[in-house]
């Protein structure tokens, strides 16, 4: 009786402790200049203990514990078997939350939900590492953050992300979800790559959308001609990944369902990759067009928005060609338009054959590099 009754005063006593560091660490966030910011982030997560390995967050918060002031929180895990209760109750115990880092690493292979319902959260940035691709495969991620203006996400494996109630005020965005390689190789199933397209329709109301190859190859892998894209209808500004075998194949949907799109950024894969494996004979050849079919209507913002277009690393083949073309010939209110060469294997376009390509923008200035 008397051992429970120390271990319920050091408790209390323990919790206070947090609470009053958060208080007073937060204080001097006010208090400080911006060049000690980083240090005094650093020093919370650190008084906190939430950077742990092997097993899970080492103090205790009990039902009645709050942080009432406590607005940025970082976590670094390196987990086994997550305890996803403690997590749910950290974040009720912050009322004021904005910002939420979350650096994971899981070791093992489990089924487990990870919920995310913070009404107050602004920015959320998860990173998910896992040994193997399997590790995180079976998770799910339900991020319920209506007043939320920056997502980022990146994992290598096709975890299930679930986003509801996201507003309309969502700034940016940023899914790096799977790896292309996983998807070429064929250790995915369409109903896997699904999960990203789910998750691509709950940021839908993206002002900046970043999507890099890994992302676009399981979109690219799951989706069909016919079936039903996402309407951005306030995005502005797309950078997309355009994958070694897939190719092309969203750029025209993009156009198509992105009425205000006035800037986007083209990353081609290496060629060398391509080239790669085929001589592996890890999958069949890509058609000649390397999935470009241009848009049966030329899409409104073409006509109306869009300023200026970056294409990195492109092909010297004839079908890249065709798409810059078609960019060209139908982008009446583009300014500028940067295009760089990627030192390939082919030949068959250079910088003249896009240079004598028609332009419906007279005043457009295009820059070539290699």
């Amino acid at each position: 009786m008397v051992m429970a009754t120390r271990r319920k005063k050091y408790r209390k006593r323990n919790t206070y402790y947090f609470r009053y560091r958060r208080r007073l660490i937060l204080e001097m966030y006010r208090k400080y200049s911006q060049r000690y910011k980083d240090y005094f982030r650093y020093q919370l997560r650190k008084t906190l203990h939430l950077g742990t390995r092997n097993d899970f967050i080492r103090f205790h918060i009990p039902s009645y514990g709050r942080f009432p002031n406590l607005k940025v929180l970082n976590l670094k895990l390196h987990l086994t078997l997550p305890n996803c209760v403690f997590l749910n109750r950290l974040f009720r115990s912050c009322p004021l939350l904005e910002d939420l880092y979350m650096d994971s690493t899981f070791v093992d292979n489990f089924d487990q939900t990870f919920r995310f319902c913070i009404p107050t959260l602004r920015l959320l940035q998860l990173k998910l590492n896992a040994d193997e691709f399997h590790s995180c495969r079976h998770k799910e991620f339900i991020i319920n953050t209506p007043n939320l203006v920056s997502l980022s996400i990146t994992g290598p494996s096709l975890s299930c992300f679930r986003l509801h109630d996201i507003p309309p005020n969502l700034i940016q965005a940023n899914l790096s979800i799977g790896k292309s390689s996983y998807v070429h190789d064929f250790q995915v199933s369409k109903d896997e790559a699904s999960r990203v397209m789910e998750a691509l329709k709950g940021v839908r109301y993206a002002v900046d959308l970043t999507l890099p190859f890994g992302t676009t190859s399981a979109l690219s892998y799951c989706f069909d001609d016919g079936d039903d894209f996402p309407t951005f209808p306030c995005l502005r500004d797309l950078q997309l990944g355009i994958d070694y075998y897939f190719g092309w194949k969203l750029l025209p949907y993009f156009l198509e369902n992105s009425p205000l799109l006035r800037w986007i950024s083209l990353n081609r894969e290496s060629e060398s990759k391509y080239t790669t494996a085929m001589a592996e004979g890890k999958h069949k050849e890509a058609d000649d067009t390397y999935g470009w079919k241009p848009p049966k209507q030329v899409p409104e913002c073409l006509m109306d928005k869009l300023k200026e277009i970056e294409v990195r690393n492109l092909w010297r083949r004839k079908a890249e060609g065709e798409v810059v073309k078609y960019l060209l010939e139908n982008g009446k209110t583009l300014a500028k338009m940067k295009i760089s060469f990627e030192d390939g294997i082919s030949d068959e376009i250079d910088e003249d054959t896009i240079e004598n390509f028609p332009r419906a923008s007279e005043s457009m200035i295009l820059k070539i590099s290699d």
